[in-house]
């Protein structure tokens, strides 16, 4: 089973081309994204296809489960990409686009989920493949570093379309990752550490700093190393967003559900067609790695 983070794999390719993305007309920027987002899949699906198997693709959905029950929840990115150079509602409008495209046409399942992100999809699926007793080999297509957890399962792989290369995970390392992933949490989701406040980011304000000292505490001892009523508070925020472990049980049993219940619509025909529609030749002479 082939895991690819939809939106992350093909934004990072897109940057690639971002500066053809600030000219031209909108058709001729919608025709790129189309054939760096088409050609991406392709890529993947031919060189991991052999070895694991069926192309999953991840998708974000909407009202993320994490955004529920932490508000804050990302929410600096909406200015950031306000403030870019780039069009990126147009960019996002156009990748759910060819996401419904790749659901018509392509012979992929396609999993978009309302309340669930890609990565819950990629963790869900991945943790089936030990509760079914397949083991299956999975590679995970994606750059997200919380997927290190899920290397403490024999038959998972990564590899990372940012750094090009596997990622490789010392599985003894991973509980003092984890216990320092939920220590300091993940500023770019807007996640702080245990010792600042929900909104610190929102704010602007500079997080409580952890030394080093307290942090080896963490990795230790774990929870129990909390000394206040806050900090316990404030693990429980983290551990809840970053571990994945504390995905919903009715999140789980939906994203399990859609895979099941998927049947891709595609066949060879449909893809061939869909290509000369919107002049897609480059990879219509590539076909066969669809």
């Amino acid at each position: 089973m082939i895991l690819l983070d939809y939106s992350q794999v093909c934004v990072s390719a897109i940057l690639a081309f971002s500066s053809d993305l600030k000219r031209g007309s909108d058709g001729e920027k919608k025709d790129l994204i189309r054939h760096v987002a088409l050609n991406s899949i392709k890529s993947y699906k031919k060189k991991y296809g052999k070895q694991f198997g069926e192309m999953v693709i991840a998708c974000d959905g909407r009202n993320y489960w994490r955004k529920e029950y932490f508000q804050p929840y990302k929410g600096l990115r909406k200015k950031s990409r306000d403030e870019s150079d780039l069009n990126w509602t147009f960019i996002f409008d156009t990748l759910n686009e060819i996401r419904e495209d790749l659901k018509q046409h392509f012979k992929y399942k396609v999993i978009h989920v309302d309340r669930c992100e890609a990565d819950d999809v990629i963790a869900v699926l991945a943790e089936s493949t030990q509760e079914f007793g397949k083991h299956e080999p999975v590679m995970i297509v994606s750059s997200d570093k919380d997927f290190k957890q899920l290397h403490v399962y024999e038959n998972v792989k990564q590899f990372s379309p940012m750094l090009k290369k596997l990622i490789v995970v010392n599985k003894k390392e991973l509980h003092a990752w984890m216990m320092e992933h939920i220590v300091k949490g993940d500023a770019g989701d807007g996640i702080p550490n245990i010792l600042s406040n929900d909104d610190v980011f929102m704010k602007g304000e500079r997080q409580k700093p952890v030394s080093s000292k307290r942090l080896q505490e963490f990795i230790e001892n774990g929870f129990i190393a909390c000394k206040t009523d806050e900090e316990r508070r404030n693990w429980q925020r983290n551990a809840t967003l970053v571990d994945f472990d504390f995905i919903p049980e009715d999140v789980r049993q939906t994203i399990i559900d859609t895979y099941i219940n998927n049947k891709p619509k595609g066949d060879k025909m449909s893809v061939m067609n869909y290509l000369i529609q919107h002049r897609c030749r480059l990879l219509l002479d590539e076909i066969e790695d669809f």
